[in-house]
């Protein structure tokens, strides 16, 4: 099935909808898209219809629209009438529903808008395209070829094109990266605000989900933190002084920004933050006041994210760039030594995986092994395609069919920690920002590495999980931590490797947690945990 437009028009009733349900999983199959994936979309378009027509009556119409953007495959079903989202569900609902803006901006997830008396509900999806492990290769091979001039062409002429061609590049990329960067922490911390503080779209076992999974990336953090800091270089004190109660007061002070604009053009994350928190409070506070302002940030924030995922195929050029740079310059050495940040991450999410594996398994009466075989479909979805949404179906459907946890609980749940609960994201953050303050010589002081748990973790949080949100997050935390913009070049080159075990780590942590969470809130089958 080709990826031709496709918009037509038909009844509010049964048969119409089986149709496009059918048109749906053809054209999500002509993706690639895994099976699981397909039968939630179908799923999700048929219950939304269904919700469509008991309220708008089967003598209506709607309008089923299949097309792409920019190469973005997307669905739309659009209705006439009276404002009604059926993705909200009940208003005593203690969950929520898919309306949060902190998940619309995941693949699959549908998003509602009302505009002059029309109701959308779109879903948008990706090709499945070439493997990044290829496209790292194949970066690789042809910066290597590309490498052997040198040795038919004169030096200043190497050095000619190292100075002017190279360089220009490389600081073109990273303007670009950095022009989108301050803005898509802004929008996403501010947005995750509203949703969470919105009680129409959390409810109460929402927003204490979603605290609990921030709570647990911070910990992580600073568990691994110190992990690599004995590995990579030492905590000293603040300028080589104890940590006094003044330079706490000096760092929560030197938080408040000076203006609304300084932290944007400054590049202050922290800053950035607190602003976003601020704003995103204020707009929950005055509610339908500000409804105006929401709905602008939430559409600022899904033209940013669509922003960064355009920049991040350029990818794969600017990684071709950068090991050509370091091969004519014989900077190889440092690129060789990555694997050591790569191993300690590798090794401190197993053994942090490890007595959280444990401590589930005691705490539900449930052998360790029984729930590893029960996670490992999952595990090894995202290891092999380093893509959360692959993952997802086979997430969820564990979960709930052979986890035992709430059906209801999983259908929130997972959406929401697929976007936010990334501690082995923060981690991987984490050991990147240590190990480059050690190569670079800069004083890891107490202050600094307060600051680098937390940046790490509200970074993770924030960057929405599509492509180039990882190389925009490096670019932040490196500029907020003093490390130099070269550092980009080289993580980003190796972000590919781990991207693929972040992926798999994090869909694994995700299910732990969901399950210890379903059990305090009494949503939890024993039974079928245990089998």
């Amino acid at each position: 099935m080709k990826l031709v437009p496709e918009k037509r028009t038909f009844r509010l009733e049964p048969a119409s909808i089986d149709i496009v349900s059918e048109d749906a999983s053809a054209f999500l199959r002509s993706l690639k898209v895994q099976r699981k994936n397909i039968i939630e979309t179908r799923l999700t378009i048929e219950d939304m219809l269904l919700d469509y027509m008991e309220h708008f009556g089967s003598d209506a119409e709607f309008t089923y629209i299949r097309n792409n953007f920019l190469g973005k495959p997307y669905i739309t079903i659009t209705v006439e009438g009276d404002p009604f989202n059926p993705l909200e569900k009940d208003d005593n609902d203690e969950f929520g529903n898919w309306s949060s803006a902190l998940i619309q901006n995941a693949d699959f997830t549908p998003s509602y808008t009302f505009d002059r008396g029309v109701n959308s509900v779109t879903m948008r999806f990706s090709k499945k395209g070439i493997n990044p492990i290829f496209k790292l290769l194949i970066a690789i091979v042809a910066a290597v070829l590309f490498s052997m001039l040198r040795f038919v062409i004169p030096g200043e002429v190497i050095t000619l094109i190292e100075e002017n061609v190279l360089d220009s590049f490389y600081n073109a990329f990273l303007g670009l990266m950095k022009t989108v960067e301050m803005p898509l922490v802004f929008l996403s911390v501010t947005c995750g605000i509203i949703g969470i503080g919105d009680s129409a779209v959390f409810g109460k076992i929402g927003r204490k989900m979603v605290l609990r999974f921030i709570t647990v990336i911070l910990f992580f953090t600073f568990i691994s933190g110190i992990v690599f800091s004995m590995l990579f270089t030492k905590i000293i004190g603040y300028h080589g002084a104890e940590f006094s109660l003044k330079v706490g007061i000096d760092m929560l002070l030197d938080l408040i920004p000076e203006s609304l604009i300084d932290p944007l053009t400054s590049g202050n994350t922290m800053q950035v933050v607190v602003m976003a928190v601020f704003i995103g409070v204020s707009v929950v506070i005055l509610g339908s006041r500000s409804k105006t302002i929401a709905s602008i940030i939430n559409e600022g924030n899904r033209i940013i994210v669509y922003i960064t995922s355009v920049i991040s195929k350029l990818l794969p050029f600017f990684i071709f760039i950068v090991i050509l740079d370091m091969i004519w310059s014989d900077n190889v050495k440092m690129f060789i030594s990555m694997w050591k940040p790569i191993a300690a991450f590798v090794v401190t999410l197993i053994v942090l995986f490890t007595l959280m594996l444990i401590y589930v398994s005691s705490r539900e009466g449930v052998k360790a092994k029984v729930l590893v075989k029960k996670m490992l479909p999952t595990f090894l979805i995202g290891l092999g395609t380093a893509s959360s949404v692959a993952a997802n179906g086979e997430c969820s459907d564990s979960l709930a069919r052979t986890m035992g946890a709430n059906k209801r609980f999983v259908e929130f749940g997972q959406p929401v920690g697929g976007v936010i609960f990334m501690p082995s994201t923060a981690i991987n953050f984490m050991v990147c920002s240590i190990y480059f303050a050690a190569y670079y010589k800069i004083d890891v002081s107490m202050l600094w590495f307060i600051i680098a748990v937390l940046v790490c973790t509200f970074v993770a949080v924030a960057t929405p999980p599509v492509p180039g949100g990882a190389l925009a997050a490096y670019t932040v935390i490196f500029a907020q931590l003093g490390i130099p913009s070269e550092a980009v070049a080289l993580v980003v080159t190796l972000d590919i490797l781990f991207d693929f075990v972040a992926t798999a780590f994090d869909g694994s942590f995700l299910q732990l947690e969901l399950i210890r969470q379903a059990d305090e809130n009494k949503m939890l089958n024993y039974d079928i945990l245990r089998k």
